[in-house]
């Protein structure tokens, strides 16, 4: 039985799955990432062992609340996450959580992972508070390099579940989840919306297929597609430990790149944004990638467009119980309308 809640977490359960040569004694829980736009349970486990094993532990269960858990099973989120770690894992070098365990039911959703907590590992950013432009190097070069690794991979394709970013049911999905929270989002932001934001929300939810198919035409790239700072837990070297691989899907590279300055960087000079993607131009080129870095602009264009699809999703239809949760979103909107302006990105052809 795939436990559903965290009481489901006894240390028989626990002993069984962590599979090691102790037993668990005792087990201590508390939630984390609350207000981080989480769709389902996240607690750490303190352990006490009869023998050997690890003293802290994150668990992943699916979402209690049915909203949350309707999102999650219409874009097969629990299963994307599952396949990751018990497919991908081995071969992604970009560094993440070792796995312990993973158990997901395609009928019930129901889902667990047992994960390393990665917080000895690097720091987590506020990303309400964000990033700085000159600060986020090594974020960009570790997105580049994870990208160069699974560029234009045929090997993508033996992965039936890691569906192209175009593939249904996300484009349906995107736009029922948009069209639902428009309305709100324009009511709980309104200093954000302004006119000409008004008016491309407006028309935003017919343009969702077009874009997304414009975002899946080869060369395209392993995408984790949440990649900002409250997935990212940041080493010494600047580089991060990336958490969080619910969203993964088969998409270009810029999308991400986008998704990152959208979602997370404060932007102190227009020109920085270029200056970001010329840094992870640079990086693929390096990695032997020949990309081109006209086309390259334009699909982070059209991924900074994608970009204002996030904080209207989560700011209207997901919900989480913080109030830190509409400050994340007010923070991504306004983040992503300043890099829609600043890159002409309001009006692209679809």
């Amino acid at each position: 039985m795939i436990p559903t809640n965290i009481a489901d977490l006894t240390s028989e359960w626990l002993t069984t799955a962590l599979d090691t040569t102790g037993a668990v004694r005792s087990v201590a829980s508390v939630p984390v990432g609350v207000g981080v736009g989480l769709v389902g349970q996240l607690h750490r486990l303190t352990l006490t062992w009869d023998g050997d094993g690890p003293t802290t532990v994150i668990a992943k269960l699916a979402a209690e609340g049915e909203e949350s858990r309707f999102v999650a099973t219409v874009l097969n989120m629990y299963g994307r996450e599952h396949g990751f770690y018990t497919e991908l894992s081995p071969r992604t070098k970009l560094p993440h959580p070792h796995c312990y365990f993973s158990a997901h039911d395609p009928v019930t959703q129901d889902s667990v992972l047992l994960l390393e907590d990665v917080s000895s590992r690097g720091t987590m950013r506020d990303q309400i508070e964000g990033v700085r432009a000159a600060d986020c190097a090594g974020i960009v070069d570790a997105l580049a390099d994870f990208h160069a690794d699974w560029w234009d991979s045929d090997e993508l394709a033996r992965y039936e579940w890691l569906k192209a970013l175009a593939d249904d049911p996300y484009p349906g999905a995107v736009q029922f989840a948009f069209g639902a929270g428009w309305p709100n989002v324009q009511e709980q932001f309104p200093d954000e919306c302004t006119s000409e934001v008004v008016a491309l929300g407006d028309a935003h939810v017919a343009r969702i297929p077009a874009l997304f198919a414009k975002l899946s035409e080869p060369p395209v790239v392993f995408s984790h597609a949440d990649y900002r700072l409250d997935n990212l837990f940041i080493q010494t070297d600047g580089r991060p430990v990336v958490v969080d691989w619910q969203l993964i899907d088969r998409s270009v590279g810029p999308r991400d790149l986008a998704y990152l300055v959208t979602q997370s960087v404060d932007i102190d000079d227009p020109s920085e944004y270029d200056a970001i993607l010329d840094r992870y131009v640079e990086r693929l080129r390096a990695r032997g990638i020949d990309v081109d870095p006209a086309w390259a602009r334009e699909q982070y264009r059209y991924g900074t467009l994608m970009g204002f699809t996030y904080p209207v999703v989560a700011g209207g239809s997901l919900t989480v119980a913080d109030p830190r949760h509409l400050e994340l979103c007010r923070a991504m909107l306004r983040r992503c309308t300043t890099a829609l302006r600043a890159l002409d990105a309001f009006d692209l052809d679809l």
